[in-house]
């Protein structure tokens, strides 16, 4: 299996890494176009094709932990009938919880500061050479750095407290798979109290 053929997938579907090493696995074949038409057969891009789908109704969810620390998201979906579930409203605040114990920075990885990126990669390459790691490897070594970063600040790459076995991003395609609807996590903030 090609990791260059998993990424050009992931480029052009959004799909998780797992989805398609799923399907690579189940087909054994290295063609893009045949796998891509496969997950569309198993419905597995149903959820992408609703990304154009506006998504005007949602809700907003709370977590607060002992009165020291306070959690608020904002879930958007596109039917008020979908919002006013209760599986609706149990994903709201699982999500808050979630959030709550993990203390993401941000939503996802396409809304990651570019300057705090920036400096952590530059703080981890100074660690790289101080422990001696060859030059010619430290471009390879920074990205996988990069992907952990982003499993540790984004809430989308975060496993989800739950159930780790997926992440939220992962968690939120199953609930939107089972509506039928596109849902998104819009926003979060994080209240401690002193900050």
């Amino acid at each position: 299996m090609s990791l260059d053929l998993v990424k050009s997938i992931r480029t052009r579907t959004g799909l998780s890494y797992k989805d398609i090493l799923k399907a690579v696995n189940e087909l054994g074949i290295q063609d893009e176009d045949k796998i891509i038409d496969h997950l569309r057969q198993q419905g597995v891009l149903k959820a992408q094709a609703k990304e154009g789908r506006e998504t005007a109704e949602g809700g907003i969810f709370s977590y607060v932990h002992e009165g020291k620390l306070g959690v608020i998201v904002m879930l958007k979906c596109e039917t008020d009938f979908n919002s006013r579930s209760d599986g609706f409203k149990k994903m709201g605040n699982n999500i808050a919880l979630h959030i709550a114990a993990n203390q993401p920075k941000f939503v996802s990885v396409d809304q990651m500061d570019q300057e705090f990126v920036e400096k952590e990669m530059a703080l981890a390459r100074e660690l790289l050479i101080s422990e001696g790691k060859p030059e010619a490897l430290l471009d390879k070594i920074l990205v996988g750095k990069k992907d952990a970063l982003a499993k540790e600040v984004c809430l989308n790459s975060q496993p989800y407290l739950i159930d780790t076995s997926m992440t939220v991003d992962e968690y939120i395609a199953t609930i939107s798979h089972a509506t039928g609807e596109k849902i998104f996590v819009e926003k979060f903030e994080i209240y401690t109290l002193g900050n």
